[in-house]
């Protein structure tokens, strides 16, 4: 099968987050099924094509992702006329492969779920003052790409469609799901909630969790730790649940003295528009500093170690339709605290792999992380659990057949209903 992937996000040059190592996880594992993978992404710095761990890699020069999906069209359209792909795979956020559906209307789409526009939003922007945020998105460089985006294109007598939401790209992600052959939600509750409020049709939804090649650094860590160290990994932003782990931090504190707080990732916005995530957890947990290290974004390479430093990750996202980290906690063995609003429940077994809290429960959050630290037996137990579940069910055989698949059902769709109208 010959399968192109179109992605703005791709490693290394392109790796913003989740969407670029899913990508990169499928496109490796698809290859080594013998399916002919092609991945059609961007770059800060270089075009061309490359040929990057065996997978064909076509970079264009663009770093405004609101531009990418026009700007990847023609090559994408050039090389399937020289191959034909069977297949197109996509994300939701930001529509990467929309502007390719009118230049080949007959291509099978299967449109990836990992957060679309308004759920993000929604999350990043919760219980932040309405002006807070106002002046946030008016001062953003991503609001004037996306005004100069947009004033191009009535330049060009094109009218672009803002409804359904002020946020601009969000009518386009759901016209694009909804063009889509077959939808593949990683998780339950995203599927459900993009059927609900999305009007998909259900029977386009096929549930397949993301692939997971763990990195051998992680499996060779020892589950058998006792750092006392707590860590939180990822942006440092509301929809992550800081606030919350920020405000189980005292009580854990007071019932366990040796504990170690680390917050690792790049620092975002916080409710306060005059200080940053950082500046407002080291404001409002001032007592407790001595606890607490902040980390700024590390490379990936220096994840595994920051695991190993660890026994306990806590990912207390208010939504997360299936987070990368978790995965790579649970590879490690470490103790994992996670959120049921997304994908974590599942990943983690309900409670057999780690430990579920609801979102915005900084009270579950400390019972959870205490329970842990005082029981260091049944935090190895878990991550020993969490560990084999890897092994076992986010395995390249597993996931591939599934993936392929889904590719197959979008082909016979496709056929089926002949070229897409305009």
């Amino acid at each position: 099968m010959k399968i192109s992937f179109i992605s703005f996000e791709y490693p290394a040059d392109a790796a913003h987050g989740g969407i670029g190592t899913y990508v990169y996880q499928a496109a490796r594992m698809m290859q080594k099924r013998g399916d002919h993978v092609e991945v059609f992404t961007s770059s800060p710095f270089r075009a061309g094509t490359f040929v990057e761990e065996d997978v064909i890699v076509h970079r264009v020069l663009e770093e405004d992702y609101l531009r990418f999906a026009e700007t990847i069209a023609p090559i994408w359209l050039k090389r399937h006329q020289e191959i034909k792909f069977d297949v197109l795979e996509g994300p939701d956020y930001g529509a990467d492969s929309q502007s390719v559906l009118s230049l080949a209307p007959n291509i099978p789409l299967v449109v990836k779920l990992h957060t679309p526009t308004f759920m993000t939003a929604e999350g990043t922007f919760d219980g932040m003052p309405f002006f807070h945020h106002f002046r946030r998105k008016m001062l953003s460089d991503e609001l004037r790409g996306k005004f100069k985006y947009y004033w191009e294109k009535i330049k060009q007598g094109k009218i672009p469609s803002w409804r359904y939401t002020d946020y601009f790209e969000v009518a386009r992600e759901r016209n694009h799901v909804l063009q889509a052959d077959v939808v593949v939600a990683p998780c339950r509750e995203i599927g459900e909630q993009l059927v609900k409020k999305w009007q998909l049709e259900p029977s386009k939804v096929m549930y397949l969790p993301y692939p997971y090649i763990p990195d051998q650094q992680f499996l060779q860590i020892p589950i058998e730790t006792q750092t006392n160290t707590v860590t939180f990994l990822g942006r440092m932003e509301i929809r992550k649940g800081v606030l919350d782990l920020a405000k189980a931090i005292p009580t854990i504190c007071q019932r366990f003295p040796q504990v170690k707080f680390r917050f690792v990732g790049s620092v975002e916005f916080s409710p306060e528009y005059h200080l940053n995530m950082r500046e407002y957890l080291e404001r409002e947990l001032s007592p407790y500093l001595d606890y607490i290290e902040f980390v700024e974004s590390v490379p990936l390479a220096e994840i595994p170690q920051i695991m190993a430093n660890t026994d306990i990750c806590v990912f207390p996202s208010i939504w997360d339709n299936f987070p990368n980290v978790c995965l790579e906690a649970m590879s490690a063995g470490r103790g994992v605290v996670g959120s049921s609003a997304g994908g974590m429940a599942e990943m983690l077994d309900e409670n057999r792999a780690g430990r579920i809290v609801p979102p915005r429960s900084p009270e579950k959050i400390a019972e959870a992380v205490i329970e842990l630290l005082e029981n260091p037996g049944l935090r190895m137990e878990l991550g020993r659990y969490a560990r084999q579940r890897i092994l076992d069910v986010y395995n390249l055989e597993n996931i591939s057949q599934l993936q392929e698949a889904s590719y197959q059902l979008a082909i016979e769709r496709r056929q089926k209903a002949g070229p897409r109208l305009p």
